[in-house]
């Protein structure tokens, strides 16, 4: 089953400890859950700095931890935006992202023990 985040690299970074893998896969989910929220809301009302904030408050935690759909779908977005704006093309980069982050919390959420 291919996954999102590269559980590799979790465990790696717990290092054979159980209870601090729970916790970095925990601050995970919470870290894609306030993007998804944070994100959302920039690109509905159209907020060019929010969106920055956003990608730039969760872009360790991307390549920390092999999330490398989601940080595509971010970096195809910034470029959107620096390139058309606010077009209609935002609201299928809008479904792409939600699409992402729901499979990642969903993913995130069957690990939870």
């Amino acid at each position: 089953m291919k996954t999102i985040i590269d559980y590799l690299k979790v465990d790696e970074m717990a290092e054979g400890d159980n209870e601090f893998r729970n916790e970095l896969l925990e601050a995970i989910y919470h870290s894609i859950e306030d993007l998804r929220i944070s994100y959302q809301f920039a690109l509905a009302t159209q907020n060019l700095e929010a969106i920055q904030q956003a990608r730039h408050k969760v872009k360790p935690s991307l390549y920390l931890f092999g999330l490398d759909q989601l940080a595509d779908i971010l970096q195809k977005g910034k470029e959107m935006m620096e390139s058309d704006g606010f077009s209609d093309e935002i609201e299928l980069h809008r479904l792409e992202f939600i699409e992402c982050t729901d499979a990642l919390l969903s993913e995130l959420a069957m690990q939870k023990p």
